[in-house]
């Protein structure tokens, strides 16, 4: 392991924003997962499907079940069967359920994770037994950069991404003045450190940083006061599922809706918790990598499919889903079956690009995450009801690699 990558494990649950001690690291175990070429490739999944992101594990589990259902369930001659296992909300149980799909079902490789602070207690355990983990969703920034392993690979997004962009976009178009509201736990951090460099570059200031308690966060009514009586510009927030819904109903309530301009990071206002939310989230605005009202063909498609599978409006987990299904078929037909290397996974997985409904979809080598254009969105009403509109190309993001642009 390279010097850079030395890091205690005390020492990165605490950058990544985790309280919690993950279970013993084993020693890297010895049984094959290379099954014979005619055989099923089993592949490990390891999203929430309890708790508090149980919705955006759903999200992901069936965009991903779509987009290997279109290529006939199959790749590089084998059928891929998912094994799945319950990511929940903390660290621990999400580590012994990780081991368990790696050393008793012998998984392939592994995918899923939303949670940033489960990312980061899982982190040691893939790296100590160079196993693949593919993250179709938590954006710990330092997965990317002081903790980066060759083993794990993002299909989504870092914390940095949705940010960055729209810190200098706010400072130039709505206001020097910001109050910033965040969950206390890794993601929240990681908001506080993008938006605020590129921010004060542009000639903004911090009022004042909230962090509100992970992962519930109780009554809202004290938070939304204080940002009430500080009478900032504008106000910009990181929530996502149940939180988010909690945090703008409040707002709502509390008459702030078009009165304070409320930005932030586009899982605020994420297609999932539209329908919660209602007329409260119009006039938000936020940086993301998707939107639902995204033009182009392979969006239109997916928007359709998902729609018909779900009898739900697609959102950016699905999407996430969706596009780590369609690289884990893209990887086995090129390897034709074969996962019996995982330097071989990793190689040809990082030389994959297709056609998103995001756009065009490939992975930088140096972050291990995606390369990808963030829009400015804006929450708006139309004929087929209350969605995300893209208002602003922010341009192609790619995330540093370091902690210099925060």
């Amino acid at each position: 392991m390279s010097q850079s990558n030395q890091l205690t494990r005390r020492e990165f649950l605490k950058l990544a924003g985790v309280t919690a001690a993950a279970a013993t690291i084993g020693m890297p175990f010895l049984s094959s997962c290379a099954s014979a070429p005619s055989a099923p490739v089993k592949i490990g999944v390891l999203l929430p499907y309890s708790d508090i992101y149980a919705g955006l594990g759903e999200s992901i589990t069936a965009a991903m079940e779509m987009a290997v259902e279109e290529a006939g369930g199959s790749a590089g001659g084998r059928k891929i069967t998912f094994i799945k296992e319950d990511e929940g909300a903390t660290v621990d149980p999400a580590v012994q359920k990780a081991k368990k799909l790696v050393e008793q079902d012998e998984v392939a490789f592994v995918t899923g994770i939303v949670s940033s602070g489960v990312l980061a207690g899982l982190r040691d355990y893939f790296h100590n037994n160079k196993k693949l983990l593919i993250c179709s969703n938590a954006g710990a920034n330092a997965l990317s950069r002081a903790a980066k392993t060759p083993y794990i690979w993002r299909t989504s997004f870092t914390n940095w991404m949705p940010n960055w962009p729209v810190g200098t976009w706010a400072a130039k178009t709505v206001g020097k003045k910001a109050f910033l509201s965040v969950p206390d736990y890794g993601a929240g951090n990681d908001t506080i450190a993008s938006f605020k460099n590129s921010f004060e570059a542009a000639g903004g200031t911090i009022m004042q940083i909230q962090k509100t308690p992970f992962p519930n966060m109780g009554d809202p009514a004290p938070f939304i006061t204080e940002i009430q009586k500080a009478a900032p510009d504008f106000l910009y927030c990181f929530y996502s599922g149940g939180a988010a819904v909690t945090f703008l109903k409040a707002w709502g309530q509390f008459g702030l809706a078009g009165k304070i301009p409320l930005l932030g990071s586009g899982f605020m206002v994420e297609e999932d918790v539209m329908p919660a939310l209602g007329e409260t989230a119009l006039g938000v605005k936020t940086g993301l990598h998707w939107a639902y009202g995204l033009e182009n063909d392979e969006n239109k498609k997916f928007k359709d499919a998902y729609k018909k599978k779900t009898g739900k409006d697609a959102n950016v987990f699905a999407v996430a889903g969706y596009d780590t299904g369609k690289l884990i078929v893209e990887m086995l037909n090129k390897l034709n079956g074969d996962t019996s290397n995982v330097d071989k996974l990793i190689e040809t997985m990082s030389a994959i690009s297709f056609k998103s409904p995001r756009g065009a979809f490939a992975l930088d080598k140096n972050s291990q995450a995606p390369k990808q254009k963030i829009y400015l969105r804006e929450v708006k009403k139309g004929a087929d009801g209350i969605h995300n509109v893209v208002v602003a190309d922010l341009g192609d993001i790619v995330d540093p690699g370091d902690n210099s642009k925060g």
